[in-house]
C-alpha cells in the first residue's frame, strides 16, 4: 500500500490538464476555434470596409464604401475573404488559447507564478505562436479582399496561392511577416494582459468565478483596446501583402511603409 506521502507527492506532480474540473487542451482548441469563426462571420462586412480602407482601395467613408461594395459585387461582396478568413481563425484561435496556458505554465515554472507581467508576456508568445502558423492564410484573405473584384483580380484562395508561388515562391506568401510578428508581441500582450487585470475588478457570482457578462465586458475592452493601440501596425501590413514583386515595389521594407504612409497621408 502506497504511503500517504507519497500519494501526496504524486497528485502534486499531476499534470495540470489531468485535475478535476480542468478543461483539455482539445476542448479548449476547438471552443476557441468555433467561436473565432462565428465572431468573424458576424463582423465580416466591417472586416471588408476596414481593409478596403487600410489597402487605399476606397478613400470614402465606411457607407459610401458599403454601398459601393453591394452595387459593383453583390452583398456576397461584403463576404468576400470570409472563407479564407474562417480558415485561417479556426486553427488560429485554438493555437492561441492552447498555447496561452502553455506559455504561461512554463513562465510561471521558470520565473515563479506571482512575477508581473506573467499574462502579458503568455499572450504575447501565444500571439506570436499562432501568427507563425497562419499567417499564408492570413496574407491570402488580404489578397482577397484588398480589392475590389471589378478588374478580374483573384477571388479564389487556391488562384491567389498558386500566383503568389509562380511568381515568388513560397516565401511570398510570408509577405509582411516581420511586422506581424513584431506586432503580435504586444498585442496579445496587452490584450492578455489587460483581460487578467478587467477581470480582477469585475464582480464574481456565488461559486466565485466570473460571470458571462463580466467575460464579455472583459474580452470586449481588452480586445478593443489592443486593437487601437496597434492599428497602424496592422495598416503596414495589409499594404505590404497587397504589392506586387518588382522594380514598382512601393515599399522596400516595414520601416519604409510607415515612413511612406506617414508623409503622404499623415
Amino acid at each position: 500500500v502506497p504511503r500517504p506521502e507519497k500519494l501526496c507527492r504524486r497528485q502534486a506532480d499531476m499534470p495540470r490538464s489531468a485535475e478535476p474540473g480542468a478543461i483539455p487542451p482539445l476542448a479548449k482548441m476547438v471552443a476557441g476555434g468555433t467561436a473565432g469563426m462565428i465572431a468573424k462571420t458576424c463582423t465580416s462586412p466591417f472586416e471588408r470596409i476596414r481593409i478596403l480602407h487600410q489597402t487605399g482601395e476606397s478613400l470614402k467613408g465606411p457607407i459610401a464604401t458599403f454601398q459601393q461594395i453591394v452595387r459593383e459585387e453583390g452583398v456576397i461582396g461584403l463576404w468576400r475573404g470570409n472563407s479564407a478568413n474562417c480558415l485561417r481563425v479556426f486553427p488560429s484561435k485554438a493555437v492561441l488559447f492552447s498555447t496561452n496556458d502553455m506559455w504561461k505554465a512554463n513562465l510561471a515554472r521558470l520565473l515563479g507564478p506571482n512575477v508581473s507581467g506573467l499574462g502579458f508576456f503568455s499572450g504575447s508568445l501565444a500571439g506570436m505562436t499562432a501568427s507563425f502558423v497562419t499567417y499564408p492564410l492570413d496574407y491570402v484573405r488580404t489578397r482577397i479582399s484588398g480589392k475590389l473584384h471589378t478588374s478580374g483580380h483573384p477571388t479564389s484562395m487556391v488562384t491567389v496561392i498558386v500566383q503568389t508561388v509562380t511568381k515568388e515562391g513560397v516565401l511570398g506568401l510570408y509577405k509582411g511577416i516581420g511586422p506581424t510578428l513584431a506586432g503580435a508581441l504586444p498585442y496579445e500582450g496587452l490584450k492578455f494582459g489587460s483581460y487578467d487585470v478587467l477581470k480582477g475588478r469585475m464582480p464574481k457570482s456565488k461559486d466565485g468565478n466570473m460571470t458571462v457578462t463580466g467575460k464579455l465586458i472583459c474580452g470586449g475592452m481588452a480586445g478593443s483596446t489592443a486593437g487601437f493601440i496597434m492599428y497602424p501596425n496592422d495598416t503596414v501590413r495589409r499594404l505590404l501583402q497587397m504589392q506586387e514583386k518588382g522594380a514598382n515595389m512601393q515599399y522596400r521594407s516595414a520601416a519604409h511603409c510607415y515612413v511612406q504612409v506617414y508623409k503622404t497621408q499623415g
